[in-house]
């Protein structure tokens, strides 16, 4: 399971496309989200940003994933730290 305490995250790094369109993803994230060689990600457009969401195995969701509780209250403090960043 991912604990995503905000001094835990990172925020942000740069990466270069290449002639082929393709980008690394840098191995803080990987290492976070435990992508490795092989696995397969979704590339989803939202709001005007691009996300990279790892697909995971299904036995790996059920054993592995976050109770509705938890994802509420994750999101929950998200929303709160974007509004403590744009003030």
């Amino acid at each position: 399971m991912i604990n995503l305490k905000l001094e835990d995250t990172i925020f942000e790094k740069q990466v270069t496309v290449t002639n082929n369109g393709m980008i690394c993803i840098p191995a803080a994230y990987r290492k976070l989200y435990k992508i490795k060689d092989g696995d397969k990600v979704l590339v989803v457009e939202d709001e005007g940003t691009l996300k990279i969401i790892p697909i995971r195995e299904l036995e790996d969701l059920r054993t592995n994933s976050y109770t509705s509780k938890e994802i509420i209250q994750q999101i929950r403090e998200s929303k709160k730290e974007v509004i403590k960043r744009e003030k």
